[in-house]
């Protein structure tokens, strides 16, 4: 009964992640369920959540809403980034780390309530790159809630609608996290019984949310991108405040 609830938990995980955000923090908990180490947790989730965000991708490109050419530009120089973002991180306090990712939230919301109006501010590959230069150091140097913070960037400079952001968000987390992956298994940081286990309704929950999202109202998934926003920065301005 109980690997029943997880498999439950983990596909609805899926779901979510792909949907808009969410999935990591789901599939982290069910990781903490099983009281594996701390650093083989965030191996085996960098597993699980690289399955997550390949199957979006996968599906939202074959949908023809994803700009390859541009993503790809920005999961480059994410990469860097990312390195550039893991050696800042010893020198950050946990506080000065929530409060940016309040700010870039808060920004996010903002924007996704307004609609970006006019052009794009930043045009071409070399600002594309400056874009996932920043995006990469912000993921390396935090992580959390990244993908609500890739979408924000994405909307605030280049004007993407909702569902093209969180499409191009799932192709730069799905990188990086393979990265990370691959740091964590070259360590021995990383359960692959316990990740193969929960990897297919990760992945079943992950298809069923990015075909959600592609037929959902643009209202709805402007108010679920909104509600998760809004949840997380709740979560954030306690640890603030405590």
């Amino acid at each position: 009964m109980e690997e029943v609830l997880l498999l439950l938990m983990a596909g609805l995980g899926g779901f979510i992640g792909s949907l808009m955000s969410g999935g990591s923090m789901v599939t982290f908990f069910i990781l903490t369920l099983l009281n594996i180490p701390a650093k083989t947790a965030v191996g085996t989730l960098k597993m699980v959540i690289a399955a997550l965000t390949l199957v979006s991708s996968l599906t939202y490109l074959k949908a023809g809403i994803l700009n390859l050419g541009m993503a790809l530009t920005m999961v480059l120089f994410s990469l860097i980034g990312s390195y550039i973002g893991s050696a800042l991180l010893l020198g950050m306090s946990e506080e000065t780390a929530n409060f940016v990712v309040i700010l870039f939230l808060i920004m996010g919301t903002y924007f996704t309530l307004k609609e970006p109006q006019g052009k794009p501010i930043f045009k071409g590959k070399l600002l594309q790159s400056i874009v996932g230069l920043a995006i990469g150091i912000y993921i390396g140097v935090l992580g959390i809630a990244s993908t609500l913070v890739v979408i924000s960037f994405l909307r605030m400079f280049f004007r993407l609608e909702l569902l093209k952001a969180n499409a191009m968000a799932k192709v730069i987390i799905f990188f990086n996290n393979l990265v990370a992956f691959i740091n964590y298994a070259e360590n021995g940081n990383v359960d692959y019984s316990i990740g193969m286990f929960l990897i297919f309704p990760v992945i079943a929950g992950s298809w069923l949310g990015a075909k959600t999202a592609l037929k959902m109202d643009p209202k709805y998934l402007k108010g679920i991108f909104v509600g998760i926003s809004l949840l997380t920065l709740i979560n954030l301005l306690k640890k603030l405040i405590g």
